[in-house]
């Protein structure tokens, strides 16, 4: 007659296995929340937010696209956070981010891509909006999937589009600026 006593095999039973599995899914939960951050709106860590340089990283992808970028020099209260250069479709495009005065989000994207395909690569399915004026053009505009505006104009020859969580006012700052940057 055998006793419910433990596995004196060196066994692991099924309820010490679950435990295992259990535990190492709390610790990969753990290492991942750790590299997440959640914050309240309007309560950015300005002085930790990356910045880059706007005038090198310009520079640098004007070397490699066959259009001309331009690379504004906003106010100092705008802090350039973000750029990368990507192939959307029909083309290229060079997006420049920054982290707004009133702690928003706006990006200047630059590309020779096709409408469609430069609002898709930003915006997901957008849907259209009304047009609106802003540096003396008139801008198409969208909600992308992030329910983001998005601008979209040619300007000089280039395709930009405008996004991001920042107000009316901003993309506009943004626009005019950008139209001034040689």
């Amino acid at each position: 007659m055998s006793s419910p006593k433990a596995d004196r095999t060196g066994g692991i039973g099924p309820f010490a296995v679950g435990t295992i599995v259990l535990a190492l899914i709390v610790l990969a939960l753990t290492g991942l929340t750790r590299a997440c951050s959640v914050s309240a709106p309007g309560a950015v860590d300005r002085a930790s937010v990356p910045r880059i340089d706007v005038a090198e990283a310009t520079r640098s992808a004007s070397g490699s696209l066959p259009f001309r970028v331009r690379g504004p020099a906003m106010p100092a209260d705008w802090i350039p956070q973000s750029t990368d250069t990507r192939g959307v479709p029909g083309g290229e495009a060079f997006r420049l981010g920054w982290l707004t005065p009133d702690d928003a989000f706006a990006r200047l994207v630059q590309s020779n891509g096709t409408p469609e395909g430069l609002v898709s690569s930003e915006g997901g399915a957008p849907q259209a909006g009304e047009p609106v004026s802003a540096g003396g053009l008139t801008w198409a505009t969208y909600r992308g999937e992030r329910n983001e505006p998005i601008w979209v104009s040619d300007v000089g020859g280039v395709r930009w589009l405008v996004t991001g969580n920042a107000s009316p006012a901003r993309f506009v700052q943004l626009i005019t600026t950008a139209q001034q940057s040689p």
